[in-house]
């Protein structure tokens, strides 16, 4: 039951960092190593989700309360004091960096490892480089959006082609839902369909969801599973790629407090670090648990 519980919880929180800006529930369900039993869910493998469905149902629960029940009171906070939420999440993201390391750390094979501990060539730039590759991802789209990306025009009347076109975008938009540190509406800005897609929930325009919604399904679907099996089978790699795009993902959340009194920079710095703490903590008492169970299993 406490097990639960704290699924629920963790749940509740990557429901609400889905509303807050520049976060990702990705990101969260990664520092809270839930990402498996995520992807799992947006899958939809019948199989893992029969062998785990206490924890799946209750993760799923709690992300629905926490959009519910706490996305209005989130979004006053941010609005209320911007620099201070912001920087309870830097401390979330940077106290997650080390638990991403241990993991990605971990997934390196036996085989890769030289008598001295050190990586041999070969690992050591590959992880390097899948870091490199998702710091630079981020710091990209961080950049796109600072200097705007330019609206699209709004398309209301149903086509074949264009339909196609919004079911991939859609897809495309998922996937990068379920990577963390990625806004999906974001990735649709980029490519001028976030316009549309508003216009089309606004209106209820059937003929544009329904395309719309396939696209997101298809793409929740099969990039989970894709992810899936990358994590399975490269989990080093996969670690290294999604700590540079948790790293970058800093760049979004960092408060811009230079109008503000001294004594608030104070308080934000004071909430920078219970969001580290509160990381750390949780992740070492992660760590000691699947040590714990290890050695149970031995």
């Amino acid at each position: 039951m406490i097990s639960l519980l704290k699924l629920f919880g963790v749940g509740v929180f990557i429901g609400i960092a889905n509303v807050v800006p520049g976060v990702s529930g990705g990101t969260i369900a990664v520092i809270c190593n839930v990402y498996d039993k995520l992807i799992i869910l947006s899958s939809l493998n019948c199989k893992r989700i029969k062998e785990a469905w206490q924890d799946i149902l209750s993760l799923a629960l709690g992300i629905g309360a926490g959009i519910v029940l706490f996305a209005k009171v989130i979004t006053l906070l941010y609005r209320a004091y911007p620099a201070q939420t912001s920087a309870f999440f830097i401390g979330v993201v940077a106290g997650s960096i080390p638990f991403l390391f241990r993991k990605a750390r971990a997934g390196i094979p036996a085989a890769a490892v030289a008598e001295n501990g050190s990586l041999t060539a070969g690992w050591l730039y590959g992880t390097l480089c899948c870091g490199i590759a998702g710091f630079a991802l981020m710091l990209g789209m961080f950049f796109l959006q600072r200097h705007g990306v330019q609206a699209a025009a709004v398309v209301t009347a149903f086509s074949l082609p264009f339909a196609a076109k919004l079911a991939v975008m859609g897809a495309l938009a998922a996937v990068a839902m379920l990577i963390p540190g990625i806004s999906g509406s974001f990735v649709l800005l980029i490519f001028g369909a976030y316009p549309t897609v508003l216009q089309a929930v606004a209106d209820f325009n059937m003929l544009l969801l329904i395309p719309i919604a396939l696209g997101v399904g298809a793409g929740l679907v099969f990039g989970a599973r894709l992810i899936a099996v990358l994590l399975e089978r490269f989990p080093a790699l996969m670690y290294a790629f999604i700590l540079g795009l948790v790293a970058g993902s800093v760049f979004y959340l960092y408060p811009n407090t230079s109008c503000q009194p001294f004594t608030m920079r104070v308080v934000s710095g004071i909430v920078c670090v219970i969001g580290y703490a509160a990381v750390s903590f949780f992740s070492r008492r992660e760590a000691m648990e699947q040590q714990k169970d290890a050695a149970d299993e031995e």
